[in-house]
């Protein structure tokens, strides 16, 4: 297997009574236990970029009960600051909370390992926050104006390697893949899973698929690890293996499942071994990879907000495209069908931030957002009472593919033309609900109680 799994809270706690069956060591007579033992997983820890992995704590006191729940809370208030210099452009500190209130923000955490004694508690540990609790407090207390919202679900990432003309990916266990398959889970935006590299996998997708974007077996892969998207990683590597004086050339392609396609090379200096070359080609990959996500997913902290939205249908996928198009816009946390006629349909969009700054990040996905006309009273008949239309300020309009992004600054207004819908492919009809939050589901996690440190 190639990514890493994490043990799951329970086989950690059923290994820590049997962890305080412990050892003398050293001069004071420290006592020191064994590290839980591993066991698998249904999903690699990295898959959440919620959740922040191998926090370092070290408490000393008088006893053991109490020092461990102060670790736990140091690890939680350390695990805060990283996330949100991960989740903040610029990073710097995060707002001030206490304790109490960080506790909230906390869906639970795993001890990842640990060594106790009556007077101290060494271990590291994996902090998961609530994704929406988070998003509410980044802008509290002289907090952030803005937060990159990291994607839905993670990108696979196949390293490809050249070598003397052929293209591999499956077939042999070359230094690049096995780079990757010891990636540690980091402080990662964009979180990157390893294929398992089965029968399965291969079959899936070839290295030259991979090279060449074919856009079905990258679907398939995608769809095998329930991803978002696939990183195509290729470097050229001699059958020796990589000349640390020489430096790395890796050729970086994010793919999205909504066709989206951006390249990027990564340099990396030389000097060191070559595993450290390859280590810090990993390492900047992954940076790269989290840059680029953060400029085109920013959005505005706050208050949830929500808008209704008319969207004008004159064709019959339109719905169901315009549906496909909201859900790859992160800044919308949820959408709503309140009504829908063949002619229009009238939703509830729940986002953060001001809708110039919504306008943007719809524009990126193809969607128009303007100020709506006043609705127009339809005829009454004589006797019957009128009936109030549904008031929207707001219009969203399908544009062509493509043209969204070059006009992502304004928000035109009610007088500005609509460019006419496109011409759909047809696709599978989405769900009518909303629009899922992100973040992995609990898994035998361990929670604190939200109180004050003794």
């Amino acid at each position: 297997m190639l990514h890493r799994r994490r043990a799951p809270l329970l086989a950690g706690l059923a290994a820590m009574s049997t962890a305080l069956v412990v050892t003398m060591t050293g001069p004071a007579g420290a006592q020191t236990g064994s590290p839980p033992p591993a066991a698998t997983s249904a999903a690699p820890s990295a898959a959440d970029p919620f959740a922040v992995s191998g926090v370092r704590v070290d408490i000393n006191g008088s006893n053991p009960t109490t020092v461990r729940d102060q670790a736990i809370r140091e690890a939680q208030a350390k695990a805060w600051t990283e996330l949100y210099r991960r989740l903040v452009p610029g990073g710097g500190n995060p707002p001030r909370l206490s304790d109490g209130e960080i506790a909230k923000l906390v869906q639970g955490f795993e001890i990842d390992e640990e060594k106790v004694s009556a007077s101290r508690y060494v271990g590291a540990i994996t902090v998961r926050f609530r994704p929406n609790a988070v998003r509410d407090a980044l802008g509290q207390s002289g907090g952030a104006a803005q937060y990159v919202e990291p994607p839905s679900r993670p990108f696979v990432i196949l390293p490809v390697t050249l070598t003397d003309g052929r293209t591999i990916l499956w077939q042999d266990r070359t230094p690049w893949r096995a780079a990757w398959e010891a990636r540690q889970p980091a402080a990662s935006l964009v979180p990157l899973v390893v294929p398992d590299g089965e029968l399965s996998d291969a079959q899936a997708i070839s290295g030259e698929d991979a090279v060449a974007g074919n856009a079905d077996a990258l679907a398939r892969i995608a769809q095998a690890y329930k991803a978002g998207g696939v990183v195509v990683a290729r470097t050229d590597l001699p059958a020796n293996g990589p000349d640390p004086a020489r430096g790395l050339t890796v050729d970086v392609t994010r793919y999205g499942l909504d066709g989206t396609r951006e390249n990027q090379t990564v340099q990396v200096k030389g000097g060191g071994t070559a595993d450290e070359l390859l280590n810090r080609a990993v390492a900047s990959v992954g940076t790269q990879v989290d840059d680029s996500w953060k400029r085109e997913h920013t959005t505005a902290t706050g208050p949830e907000q929500n808008t209704l939205v008319r969207v004008p249908l004159t064709a019959v996928n339109d719905w169901v495209e315009t549906r496909k198009r909201l859900s790859a816009v992160n800044a919308v946390t949820r959408n709503t069908l309140m009504s829908i006629t063949r002619s229009e349909a009238l939703i509830t969009l729940t986002y953060r931030g001001a809708p110039e700054q919504l306008a943007q990040a719809l524009a990126r996905q193809d969607l128009g957002f303007t100020h709506a006309a006043p609705p127009v009273a339809a005829p009454v008949a004589a006797g019957y009472p009128a009936l109030p239309a549904p008031s929207a300020d707001w219009q969203l309009t399908l544009l062509p593919r493509g043209s969204g992004a070059a006009s992502a600054g304004a928000v035109p207004s009610a007088a500005t033309p609509m460019a006419s819908p496109t011409s759909l492919a047809p696709s599978a009809p989405m769900d009518a609900g909303a629009v899922g939050t992100m973040g992995a589901p609990p898994r035998n996690l361990g929670t604190l109680p939200a109180k004050s440190a003794p």
